[in-house]
This record gives structure tokens, sequence and C-alpha cells, in this order.
């Protein structure tokens, strides 16, 4: 999420959270006092960072987003928009995804502003945003989601199948809300893929259990019953899988006596 690095003072800081945060806080304060605003974005920027890798949602974004108004205030769109991302996220950390949505918002504006300096960071804000608009199960996003898998459809790196794997899970999710598994055979199928070059299988079975499910709908049995063996496969040796394992089950049982 988070690109600026601290200043070279900051650096020097001992490695302790505690002190740490103390000492950004501070510095943050000061130059604030002094008038110097792109010190005090760049100190809480990294404030911000910080308290967000512990887990402090609403403190992250509070530093985040005073760093990112006055980033989009000195012109720095790219910078600003790594800021309203780490809002965004913060939010999300904290189940705010509904609060979220704004924060994504104004992160894929200050990218486009800057005229494709960090592609990346679109396509995190824009992943983030279908993450938030699945949970809230609100299907505004299909153009976003078709941008994501656009974006990344030669990704290699984890990062951007991630990401990828984020407009699937909202195309995916999106058919089965408005119950239409033929729609939900491809997204389901290319998440599962996606999820397994993550090297991920407990994902990966989860996928792979939709994708079974799916097929079992639109009458395929013998498709449906390869994937279930398959995540019944997968899931043998996984901890905390009881619950796919026994789905798995079910839904074989039932393929095979329909």
């Amino acid at each position: 999420m988070i690109q600026v690095q601290p200043l070279p003072e900051m650096i020097e800081m001992s490695g302790q959270n505690d002190e740490l945060l103390l000492a950004l806080e501070a510095a943050a304060d000061q130059f604030k006092q002094a008038g110097d605003h792109s010190r005090e974005a760049v100190a809480r920027f990294e404030l911000g960072r910080q308290l967000f890798l512990q887990d402090r949602g609403d403190a992250a974004h509070e530093h985040l987003r005073r760093a990112g108004e006055i980033l989009e205030k000195d012109g720095l769109a790219v910078l600003a928009g790594q800021a309203f991302l780490g809002c965004g996220q913060a939010r999300m950390k904290e189940d705010q995804q509904k609060d979220s949505l704004q924060w994504f918002d104004r992160a894929i504006s200050q990218f486009d502003l800057g005229q494709d300096e960090d592609e990346d960071g679109k396509v995190e804000a824009s992943a983030g945003k279908l993450e938030a608009l699945t949970d809230l199960k609100q299907w505004s996003g299909a153009e976003l989601s078709s941008d994501v898998i656009a974006a990344t459809d030669h990704a290699s790196s984890s990062r951007l199948l991630t990401f990828r794997l984020a407009a699937l899970r909202y195309r995916m999710r999106e058919r089965l809300d408005k119950r239409d598994p033929e729609g939900g055979l491809v997204p389901a199928r290319q998440a599962a893929e996606v999820a397994s070059r993550l090297g991920n299988p407990h994902i990966e079975a989860t996928y792979r259990l939709a994708l079974a499910h799916n097929l079992r709908q639109v009458i395929k049995p013998e498709e449906a019953a390869k994937e279930y063996e398959q995540v019944l496969a997968m899931v043998k040796e996984l901890p905390d899988a009881a619950d796919l394992e026994r789905e798995a089950l079910v839904g074989l049982g039932a393929t095979l006596d329909a």
C-alpha cells in the first residue's frame, strides 16, 4: 500500500514500535506547527503505514487521510493516491466496507491524474473497491471488474494475481447472488486457477467447490463429480478444512445419486 519512505532522520530512529510511533507523531506535529506541510505529510504517511501494520486501522486512517489531503493539495497525485488507498484499506481492516468505498474512489481519481505513473496502484485501489462491494453485495462494479481482469491478464507477480482474484471473486459472487450458475462457471474456474498459481490450496479448494456446485446446478454431473473429487483430494491434508471436506462429500453424494 504505502510507498513513501520516512525522512532520513526517521530512518535512524529506534526500531522499537512504540518508540517509532511516538517519534513519528512528534515529528508530524512539529512539522505542522512549523508550517512545513510537505514534511508533515511524509511523517503522517509513514505513521499511518506503521499503525496499519499493527492492525490499528482507525488511527492509521486518520494520519493517512491528513497525508493524502496535503499531497493532493500539493498536486502530488500518485502519492495522494497511495495515501487514499491506505485510507480505504484501513477502513476495510475495521470492517467499514461502506466507508472504504469513497477512499478507494479518491485513490483511483488521483492515480488517473498521475497519468499512468502508478498503474499497479490504480489496479490495487480498484481491487480493494471490488472486495468492499462484494462484502456489501453491491453489484455496481461490473466495468471495474473487467478493467482489473484486463489489467492483470498476463500477470505473474503474486501482488497482481491477488488483485485479479479479487475481481474474479466479485464476478463469481455476483452470479451466485443473481442465481446464475451458468454465468458463475468461468469466474469460479479462473479463480481456482489463480489461487493455484498463488500456491494457496485452501482458497483453490474453496473456488473449486463453488465451481462443482455450479456444474451440478447446470446438469453437468461428470464434470461436477470430478471437481468434488479434486476438492476432497486437496483438503485431505489441509488444516481447518473440515467444512470444505464435508460440503464436498455432500455435493459429490448428491451428484452421484442424481
